[in-house]
Order: C-alpha cells, then sequence, then structure tokens
C-alpha cells in the first residue's frame, strides 16, 4: 500500500481538500492502493526539512512542495501493489 503524508498549516484548507480528492480520485481510477494522512503539526514539518504548505510525502519521498502534483507525476511516485514496482 502507498503512504501518503500530506503536511498542511491546517486540514481544512481548500488546497489541501482539492488535493486529497485528487489523490483519491487518481487512486481509484488507476487501481492503486492509497493511505492518506494530514499532519499539521509544527515538529513534522521540521522533520521533513519543510516549510513550503503543501508538501506531499508520497513512499517516505517528498514529491511536491506549495502545488497540485500533475498525473504524470504522481505515477513517478505511486506504485501499484499488485505489480510491486514504480510506474513511470
Amino acid at each position: 500500500m502507498n503512504k501518503i503524508i500530506i503536511l498542511s498549516a491546517k486540514k481544512s484548507c481548500n488546497k489541501v481538500k482539492k488535493l486529497i480528492q485528487k489523490l483519491e480520485d487518481f487512486a481509484a481510477m488507476n487501481n492503486l492502493k492509497a493511505e492518506i494522512e494530514i499532519i499539521t503539526e509544527f515538529e513534522e514539518f521540521l522533520k521533513h526539512e519543510t516549510w513550503i504548505l503543501p508538501t506531499v510525502i508520497i513512499n517516505g519521498k517528498i514529491a511536491a512542495r506549495g502545488y497540485m502534483p500533475t498525473k504524470e507525476f504522481l505515477f513517478k511516485y505511486l506504485k501499484s501493489e499488485a505489480a510491486g514496482v514504480n510506474k513511470q
């Protein structure tokens, strides 16, 4: 399963809501399993060495900072659990 972490100042941010919807739609359309977690604690931002929000971390790698990633970009970071390889 893919692990997606979104670092954001608040969970109710419209940008974050749109991002979550885009990630969920993308995963469903491509038959990918993904767990999405939103983190709002400042200490966690420091652990990931980022202060540009929102930051998207996919499977332990920072995938995007401050913008909405494209579908092609998401394919680079998300992997199919069935295939066990990165989509490219």
